[in-house]
C-alpha cells in the first residue's frame, strides 16, 4: 500500500533461521554504517587494527526493541561476529526459557 509504514523488525527469513539479513534495505544501510565504522570495535578493544565485515546487533535483532536502532549497532570482523553470535544465542536461548 503507498504511504503504509515501514515495519520496525527486521522481516523474518522464509526459512525461520532470524531476521532477514538479505533484505535491499539492511544491505544498504548496514553498507553505510561499516563505511561510517570501518573497524572492528572489539579488534580495536584489543589494540589491533582490522577492518570490519558486518554489522552487528549489539543486543541481538530477534530481542532488541527496535533492530533499525543504529545505537544499537556495532561494526566488527567475521571472527568477532562469530564469537559474538554464540554468545548471543545463549541469551536468546536464556530468555525463551523464562
Amino acid at each position: 500500500e503507498v504511504g503504509a509504514e515501514r515495519p520496525a523488525t527486521i522481516p523474518e527469513q522464509a526459512d525461520g533461521a532470524g531476521p532477514g539479513y538479505q533484505t535491499n534495505r539492511w544491505r544498504k544501510e548496514s553498507r553505510a554504517y561499516k563505511q561510517s565504522h570501518p573497524l572492528c570495535v572489539e579488534c580495536k578493544k584489543h589494540g589491533h587494527t582490522v577492518g570490519a565485515e558486518v554489522t552487528d546487533h549489539i543486543i541481538p535483532a530477534l530481542i532488541c526493541p527496535d533492530p533499525w536502532d543504529k545505537t544499537n549497532w556495532q561494526s566488527l570482523c567475521k571472527r568477532c561476529n562469530a564469537a559474538k553470535g554464540n554468545e548471543d544465542k545463549r541469551m536468546i536461548n536464556e530468555r525463551r526459557i523464562k
